[in-house]
Parts: structure tokens; C-alpha cells; sequence
């Protein structure tokens, strides 16, 4: 849960000169979220498929009794991913409530990562318009804040389309 997640990541008090992140893989390449727009991470989480929906939509996960949307953010990122409906582990993203899930390749990791060690995203990096900034190990830090803003998100404006049709439509 976000408390627990938290004090792994504030352990010694130099909060002010770290940066709490849940680093994960995708396709073989490296991102992290700050910790402050993840509510916990889940392990073998069983995804319901969603038919006819774009093919960033992976499905819904029953999280204690609330349907919660799992997105592959490989797909948005445009890179190749293998996706299951029994993933393995998904990272559960939002500030004050689970809004949704996104998938990660093998068990995500929580560290503290000093500030001195990262430096704002070039122009054109992997991470899209939600990439934020870069780890000296080559980690995208993506920005939590227009992730969980991102209208790609919000199934609510999404019209799933009939077997054989193509396309994405957004209802008015």
C-alpha cells in the first residue's frame, strides 16, 4: 500500500534530497513513477479483458471489490509487448484513490534515488509527452501528474467497436 511504500522509501529521513520512485521494466527498457502517484503494487493480478477496445486497454482488475481499468503504457509508447490477461505484477496508479493499473515486465522496485542524479528528459526521449526526466542509468522518469491527467485513461470516452471494425471513436 502507499504507506508502506512510502516509508521504504523515506527509511533514513533525507527525503528532501531523494526522490521516492517505483521503477519498473517494459519491453526490455527501464521507466519509474514517484512514488507519490502510486497506491501499491499488485502481484499475479487477474485482468479481465475488455473486447473492442483501443489496444492500449488490457482489461479491468478487481482491486477489493472496485472494477479498476490496466493499461499497457508499451503500446502508447509504441514499443513491442507481449500482453497477458494474468499479468504478473501492475503498478496501481493515482494520488489519493487507485484510478488505474499499468502492467510492468517481472517485480517493480522501490528506491529512493538522490535528486543530483537526475536531469530533465531530452526533447523526442522514449517516455512521450509523459516523459518528465532521466536516471543516470538511462531510467525515464515519467511525470505521474500527466500520466494520471491523460484522456487516453479515462474509459469513460472511449467506444468500443464491434469485431472486424477498426479505429478509436470518442463519444461527444
Amino acid at each position: 500500500m502507499r504507506s508502506s511504500l512510502l516509508a521504504a522509501v523515506e527509511a533514513d529521513g533525507k527525503e528532501e534530497h531523494a526522490t521516492g520512485l517505483v521503477s519498473f521494466v517494459l519491453s526490455g527498457r527501464r521507466f519509474a513513477i514517484d512514488t507519490r502517484y502510486v497506491c501499491e503494487i499488485v502481484q499475479d493480478a487477474r485482468v479481465s479483458p475488455l473486447p473492442g477496445t483501443p489496444a492500449h486497454v488490457v482489461g479491468v482488475h478487481d482491486l477489493r471489490g472496485h472494477l479498476i481499468p490496466v493499461f499497457d503504457l508499451a503500446a502508447l509508447l509504441d514499443l513491442r509487448h507481449d500482453i497477458s490477461p494474468a499479468a504478473d505484477w501492475v503498478i496501481v496508479c493515482g494520488e489519493t484513490q487507485p484510478e488505474f493499473l499499468v502492467l510492468a515486465d517481472g517485480m517493480p522496485k522501490v528506491a529512493r534515488l538522490p535528486r543530483d542524479e537526475i536531469v530533465p528528459a531530452a526533447a523526442g526521449d522514449l517516455g512521450g509527452k509523459w516523459g518528465a526526466a532521466t536516471t543516470s542509468d538511462g531510467t525515464i522518469i515519467l511525470d505521474g501528474d500527466r500520466l494520471l491527467n491523460d484522456r487516453r485513461f479515462f474509459l469513460e470516452g472511449i467506444q468500443t467497436k464491434a469485431d472486424g471494425e477498426d479505429g478509436e471513436d470518442e463519444i461527444p
